[in-house]
């Protein structure tokens, strides 16, 4: 494991990073970037905290401790322990207001890790070259624990026309330019990451999408300093000089994300982890976000506890907590908080073992339970803020507080039931900048498009939950129906299925149904 100078020093490479069109020189130092850099840099001290250790750390096979965000969970119990890290991780930073930590990130290689063969199998190398690709992310895999590197996952592309699948040809989206004995020479862009300029190493792959070529498909890892590559990041929305009583997070930094530029990269054989097969491509987006979706789903509960936390102290403060209007609104709130953490629990508990031996939360209730907190956190957020009333707007700063004649004026109007002023307004202030503010904006438009949107989730959903006519689904209802032999049905919506890009699990390969909870749901998947 590294210390947190060790990490910033890693990020003194060189690399070419612009923040709202500015070059930035050293992201450790600079205004725009030097708090999330400090902010992970504490993030690595306090996995060697003797304190932490039984949280944060394990001891891997051959006696090595190790980080818990190379944890490779193999039981239900390991699952639980991966939970109270990363529960850890966003109660540390103010209930996840940073939602790409290396813990957030790294997971997306578990997928490679678990079954790596299929990704060198159905790969399409130029004149027929054979590339041990499966070695490759072994070998990659080993390399990423042991210097404890960090990743950032970059799949999305460019939008393009949607409207025809031949589009997606004609974008500037990443693209092998060459292949030749010694790796391949990409150009284009990737459309989206998190936490780019803190960390090591990129982790390309694609979010499979209708007519995607064979030169747009690939799986790579790719040094954030390798010549030709570009970061172009969004505006900062860091406020580093600011008093932290006035901004309490964004005092802290900010993320950021951006787009990454490829101008000729050269990427060698053995960073490379699959190329040019779309069909490939096609099965493991969501599979291969899963590991991500999971913490996603920690950090939904820990958000909804802080709300829920944040309405009990305001409207204690108010004097409206006994309210029985109120009171009937609290237990909304807490209803959402136990609802998300039942679907982590239940995901926990009616999880699987992969193919490569990994214990893997039930996906369904992972992407229900994400769906059940994107369709609710917005009710949850207003009526945090119609708690507030204009309170939340009219908040008086630190320095009015410390004014000679305003402050003791302020203390006296401001005070609330058992509580000074000062402590009243700083629960105005949490709240305005966490969901009123532009860095509070970015926060929730984060979590709307984090790895897919609400449609997707649903879709994807749907596509991974055997619901043919003859399978399990309908199993009591046809029972109810009295039903015989629906064989003619099947056989008809099979060959509407699949003709369609978005096929049921039925028909996609065994190898990428291996990442997909079973009992239950795939009984007729077993038939094919």
């Amino acid at each position: 494991m590294r210390t947190g100078k060790q990490y910033l020093e890693s990020l003194q490479d060189g690399r070419q990073v612009y923040v709202g069109g500015e070059l930035i020189d050293d992201v450790t130092t600079h205004p725009k970037t030097s708090g999330y850099a400090k902010a992970i840099a504490e993030y690595y001290d306090l996995h060697l905290a003797p304190e932490h250790q039984d949280v944060l750390t394990f001891v891997d096979d051959d006696g090595v401790r190790k980080s818990m965000h190379w944890f490779l969970p193999r039981t239900k119990a390991d699952a639980a322990r991966r939970r109270a890290y990363h529960e850890f991780w966003f109660r540390h930073f103010k209930g996840g207001i940073f939602t790409r930590p290396p813990a957030g990130m790294n997971v997306v290689m578990y997928a490679q890790i678990d079954d790596p063969e299929p990704w060198e199998d159905n790969a399409i190398v130029a004149d027929g070259r054979k590339i041990p690709f499966a070695d490759n992310i072994r070998a990659q895999w080993a390399r990423v624990t042991s210097h404890d590197v960090a990743l950032s996952p970059m799949f999305v592309d460019v939008q393009y026309d949607r409207g025809r699948d031949d589009a997606l040809g004609e974008t500037p989206m990443l693209s092998i330019r060459e292949q030749n004995d010694k790796g391949i020479v990409v150009r284009g862009w990737k459309a989206m990451g998190t936490s780019l300029p803190f960390v090591n190493e990129l982790l390309v792959g694609n979010l499979w999408r209708p007519g995607q070529t064979s030169d747009q498909t690939v799986y790579a890892i790719v040094p954030v300093n390798t010549p030709g590559l570009s970061l172009v990041c969004r505006q900062s929305n860091a406020t580093p000089d600011a008093d932290p009583y006035d901004h309490p997070l964004s005092t802290i930094g900010d993320e950021l994300d951006g787009m990454a530029y490829f101008d000729d990269v050269f990427i060698p054989w053995e960073n490379v982890q699959h190329i040019g097969n779309p069909d490939h491509a096609k099965w493991y987006p969501q599979r291969q976000f899963d590991w991500v979706h999971i913490e996603t789903q920690i950090r939904h509960a820990v958000h909804a506890e802080l709300i829920v936390g944040l309405a009990l102290l305001l409207t204690n403060a108010l004097g409206t907590n006994n309210n029985p209007i109120v009171q009937s609104q609290l237990a909304d709130l807490v209803r959402f908080r136990e609802t998300c953490k039942a679907f982590a629990i239940a995901a926990e508990e009616t999880g699987f073992t992969t193919a490569g031996g990994l214990y893997k939360p039930n996906n369904i209730y992972v992407d229900l339970g994400r769906a059940h907190y994107l369709e609710n956190i917005h009710n949850a957020v207003n009526q945090l803020i119609e708690f507030c009333g204009r309170g939340v707007v009219m908040s008086p700063t630190k320095a009015d507080f410390d004014h000679p004649f305003l402050g003791p004026r302020l203390e006296e109007a401001l005070r609330g039931t058992s509580i000074s002023a000062r402590d009243r307004v700083a629960i105005f202030r949490q709240i305005s900048e966490r969901y009123l503010t532009q860095w509070g904006a970015r926060h929730e438009m984060f979590e709307k498009f984090n790895g897919t949107p609400l449609y997707l989730v649903r879709l994807l959903t749907m596509q991974r939950t055997e619901y043919q006519v003859d399978g399990p689904l309908t199993d009591l209802a046809r029972q109810v129906l009295g039903f015989g032999d629906t064989e003619a049905l099947a056989a008809r919506a099979a060959e509407v299925e699949q003709k369609s890009n978005w096929a049921s699990v039925a028909y996609q390969p065994e190898y990428a149904r291996e990442q997909d909870v079973r009992d239950g749901y795939y009984k007729a998947a077993e038939k094919v």
